[in-house]
């Protein structure tokens, strides 16, 4: 590292992708943070672009500045570090914001301190959890995306079992981004206690096939099998617009509609770019029409993999499991 500026960046992510709550995180092409890390002679963090004026600069407080510590308890590393957080993933937006903060504060200690990839794959994401711990509880869907790229589906977390796959390129996102701030631990609160029996069995097929349908680029598949009958229905009426959203989308030529994560970033899946670009288009009319403004973006799956200096050997399709 010497002197010098060690940069670690990492994607936005979409959580939950329709039936996969708290399971399924892919990780897609266009916003992303990026952390950069230095020696110093004393600890000290500072953030900017999109929603730093809302995040702590407190070392012990920032998720980056949280990841970091873990890391350096977890390698016995002492070396106190200046760090920049630079936002390019909007907050309580439901695209992975805090993920994205943790993950990059995670690679940019990798590049710093090659010596800790001995920590493996689960020591970098147990890392980037306690940071999203401080913002949204311990949730391992999105860090694990934007660690390791792809489509990623979480079995387990004590002992962590996930498995990370490539996503066909014949996948289109077609993503809007309202001007609605939703916070993860908020919309949380307003999931069901109990869940019919029907529906959780239904939630259960939909993402099996979910799985199997994005892996081998079957859109229309992918498509039909977003529909989510837990976490959805609770969230929608957050989101002013939705039923006319959706319906704007699926017209337009999307093959199905979900909530990204909690909110309040929406997206469709659609067989290629152009009905794509149409899709985003016709998804933020419908959000301005009830005076809502968002910003469109068209994109495809990230399947590169960030943390591939430790997970080098296995390869586009690997499990990462406990020992």
């Amino acid at each position: 590292m010497r002197n010098g500026w060690v940069w670690g960046r990492a994607p936005a992510t979409i959580a939950n992708i329709g039936p996969g709550f708290d399971v399924f995180a892919l990780a897609i092409h266009g916003p992303r943070d990026e952390v950069a890390v230095r020696p110093a002679d004393e600890d000290s963090l500072a953030v900017e672009g999109v929603g730093a004026e809302g995040t702590s600069t407190k070392f012990s407080e920032n998720t980056a500045g949280i990841v970091i510590d873990a890391l350096r308890a977890a390698t016995g590393v002492s070396q106190p570090l200046q760090v920049l957080v630079r936002k390019g993933v909007p907050p309580s937006r439901g695209l992975g914001s805090s993920a994205a903060s943790c993950a990059g504060a995670a690679l940019a200690f990798l590049k710093a301190f090659p010596g800790s990839r001995s920590l493996g794959a689960e020591g970098f994401i147990q890392a980037a959890v306690a940071g999203e711990a401080a913002v949204s509880g311990r949730h391992y869907d999105n860090v694990a995306a934007a660690l390791l790229g792809g489509f990623v589906t979480v079995a387990s977390t004590e002992p962590l079992i996930l498995w990370r796959e490539t996503v066909s390129s014949r996948v289109a996102i077609a993503i809007a981004i309202p001007d609605i701030l939703l916070k993860t631990s908020d919309m949380r609160q307003v999931l069901p206690d109990f869940v019919p029996l029907p529906d959780a069995v239904g939630n259960i097929g939909r993402a099996a096939t979910l799985a199997l349908a994005l892996s081998r680029g079957d859109v229309s598949l992918a498509g039909r099998c977003l529909e989510d009958r837990i976490a959805e229905p609770a969230r929608a009426s957050f989101l002013s617009g939705f039923a006319e959203a959706k319906a704007a989308a699926l017209g337009a030529g999307a093959t199905g509609f979900a909530i990204s994560g909690s909110g309040s970033t929406v997206f469709g899946l659609a067989p290629n770019h152009v009905i794509a670009a149409k899709a985003a288009s016709a998804i933020c009319m419908a959000f301005k029409a009830r005076g809502t403004h968002a910003t469109p973006l068209v994109t495809t799956a990230d399947n590169s993999v960030p943390l591939g200096a430790v997970v080098a050997k296995a390869g586009p399709r690997f499990s990462v499991v406990a020992a």
